[in-house]
């Protein structure tokens, strides 16, 4: 990733940070999307998500100052990755924003199951992001696959989905993890199609023969090519490629309102 241009929110506007302050915290919610040319998939619900998570901290605060503020910053050209924040700050809470170049996006990936799970709270995204990409690290892998009571819950940094013959599968509620932007821009043409989905549980072993699929806003939808001491994974031809162009075509121009 390159370097990124920092702002913070102060007195109602975006002012750019100049320095690494040291009283500032531990990060406590954050949210992130691609936008292309000026254009991005559902960028008001990673702006939903992430204002429902700060504003039990910042109940006096208007977000939508800070949003329309912020998105006034994103250049209509190029690719970016923006990323909003809420970090601890004195006794209080700081909101940032960090204007970042989108690197390459990948279309494919190799999967690890990871050992242990390092969330602290699964249903905010923020908090645990640093544990999380250390995961990836730890298992040397395009994505580390976390699990509950054995059960697929969801990647480092990632939601995982899966396909047995026509059928899309995705992780059951009753598992705790975060809500999935792009996984419900995916359900959402699903249900325009006609095409099945089920909510369910499973293990990884019991995988096999399945095609297997991460999702975010970053790379959209990657394929699992491998998954390292695990399942081995099929490929149904044209169907990553289909479903993949379906969510590019979602892209709507972002608003500063």
């Amino acid at each position: 990733m390159v370097d990124a241009r920092v702002f913070r929110w102060v007195d109602g506007s975006v002012v750019g940070e100049e320095w690494c302050d040291p009283r500032a915290g531990n990060v406590r919610v954050a949210d992130s999307w691609l936008v292309v040319d000026g254009t991005a998939v559902t960028m008001d619900r990673h702006i939903n998500r992430f204002q429902s998570s700060v504003s039990p901290l910042m109940p006096d605060t208007d977000l939508s100052l800070f949003v329309r503020d912020i998105t006034a910053l994103i250049p209509t050209t190029g690719r970016w990755f923006p990323r909003v924040e809420a970090i601890d700050y004195g006794d209080g809470t700081l909101l940032r924003f960090h204007l970042r170049e989108a690197p390459k996006p990948l279309t494919e990936v190799i999967l690890a199951t990871s050992t242990h799970d390092p969330r602290t709270d699964p249903a905010v995204k923020g908090p645990d992001l640093e544990r999380l990409g250390a995961l990836r690290r730890e298992f040397d892998c395009g994505e580390a696959v976390i699990l509950s009571d054995g059960n697929i819950a969801e990647g480092a940094w990632s939601s995982v989905v899966w396909w047995r013959d026509d059928t899309l599968h995705i992780v059951s509620p009753d598992i705790a993890r975060l809500p999935s932007v792009t996984e419900r821009a995916i359900r959402d043409h699903a249900a325009t199609i006609g095409a099945p989905v089920i909510e369910s549980t499973i293990r990884p072993e019991e995988l096999n023969g399945c095609e297997v699929w991460t999702l975010s806003a970053l790379h959209g939808i990657r394929v699992a090519t491998e998954w390292r001491d695990g399942p081995t994974l099929h490929r149904e031809p044209g169907r990553v490629e289909y479903w993949a162009q379906q969510y590019v075509n979602k892209r709507a121009v972002i608003s500063e309102s």
